[in-house]
């Protein structure tokens, strides 16, 4: 009978020693939200959006007692829009709050998955034509548009003179840089700017298409291709053999050898992207936070580049474009 009763009170004890940890669990699944970063490629200036948007918003939450029990997990789909498409869907089987996605590809899977989890973007030149808003639960900010566009198209003509060529380069496949070119060739046409539009699909064509390119302009410009944007070594390394000047749409990567880098701090974005998505977790809304346009852009020039090319700029050019030398 001893016996008997020892057993049923270690069978008790048991039961509600799991009975305890299942309501734990439960709890804690309950408690514990995600906010997700979606990257649709590992390069410099998404990488640069990615960083400081983490320690800025990592410091927010930490700062609020009411979202301490958020955290941050951070997703690639490495230039493959199906893994895109393959991560954007699991997000619907976790406790998520907040979805942020950086570049296009990644951008238009999300919003393309029907959610009700809130999509913050990055990093994308056209959401509208995107098909990513109008949208009840997307928001962000551009990081192209005709300002930025016209910005450097004006730079090049008063740099290199009104008959000056330029070469663009641009993935057909990307919808950001569609809506890029068509700006580029509209605006270009208003300048009365000669362009000579190229496109390529893949990274490997960029050697043979610079080539080309070289013999035919004065000047090769790109804005916010993605394609381009990773294969920049492969053509700086072409176009510093003819000495000819390669201007980027991007920031970070003029270090890799362009003459020009003409766009937006992706720091900065990334700032500002983590403050709005805490306001977001905080109203649990995104209607005060309507999409946002780019902001002015920054002109910077590789000071090794320059003198490589032996490229004077003049005084007055720097002064009036406020340029930044690095």
């Amino acid at each position: 009978m001893r016996m008997k009763l020892i057993f049923l009170l270690m069978f008790s004890m048991i039961f509600l020693a799991s009975c305890n940890n299942g309501r734990k669990k439960e709890s804690k699944g309950l408690e514990v939200k995600e906010i997700a970063i979606l990257k649709y490629v590992t390069h410099p200036a998404l990488d640069e959006l990615e960083s400081a948007y983490v320690s800025r918003l990592d410091s927010l939450l930490k700062s609020n007692d009411s979202l301490k029990n958020y955290y941050i997990k951070k997703y690639n789909a490495n230039a493959s829009s199906t893994s895109a498409n393959t991560i954007a869907k699991s997000f619907e089987h976790k406790n998520m709050a907040l979805i942020l996605t950086i570049a296009t590809p990644a951008a238009i899977e999300v919003a393309n998955i029907p959610s009700d989890i809130y999509h913050i973007y990055g990093a994308v030149a056209d959401p509208i034509g995107a098909k990513i808003i109008p949208s009840k639960r997307s928001t962000g900010i551009q990081n192209s548009g005709e300002s930025i566009i016209r910005e450097a198209l004006v730079f090049i003509k008063a740099t290199f003179g009104q008959k000056v060529k330029i070469g663009t380069i641009y993935n057909p496949k990307e919808q950001n840089s569609i809506y890029v070119q068509s700006l580029i060739k509209r605006i270009g046409r208003e300048l009365g700017l000669s362009i000579r539009q190229v496109t390529t699909e893949s990274t490997s064509q960029l050697n043979g298409i610079t080539n080309s390119l070289c013999n035919e302009v004065d000047v090769i410009y790109s804005a916010n291709d993605n394609t381009v944007n990773s294969g920049v070594t492969t053509i700086t390394s072409v176009t510093s053999r003819y000495n000819k000047p390669f201007i980027i749409g991007d920031l970070s990567t003029l270090k890799n050898g362009a003459l020009f880098a003409i766009g937006l701090k992706y720091s900065t974005m990334g700032y500002d992207l983590a403050e709005m998505s805490y306001k977001v977790l905080l109203e649990k809304s995104i209607k005060s936070f309507p999409p946002q346009g780019p902001p002015k852009p920054e002109i910077w020039i590789n000071e090794k580049v320059r003198k490589e090319l032996r490229f004077n700029l003049n005084d007055s050019i720097k002064v009036n474009f406020n340029i930044k030398v690095k």
